[in-house]
């Protein structure tokens, strides 16, 4: 398994506000479902588990030490 990051906006927070989550999943996909409730559309938008929309802006996978 592998140690993804997520870094996010969610609609209604300041301006410049960047959230992340670390997930571990065996690819990129995955780790996007254990936070959202379905895939982002083309453009990164989505809807979180918790039901706030938001834009998914990068997902990297960390290096294991």
């Amino acid at each position: 398994m592998n140690q993804y990051e997520i870094t996010y906006n969610i609609n209604g927070m300041a301006d410049g506000y960047v959230g992340k989550s670390t997930k571990w999943a065996n690819d990129e996909k995955a780790a996007l479902k254990h936070l959202l409730k379905k895939t982002p559309d083309k453009n990164g938008f989505c809807v979180f588990k918790r039901g706030a929309k938001g834009k998914i802006i990068s997902v990297k996978q960390l290096e294991l030490e």
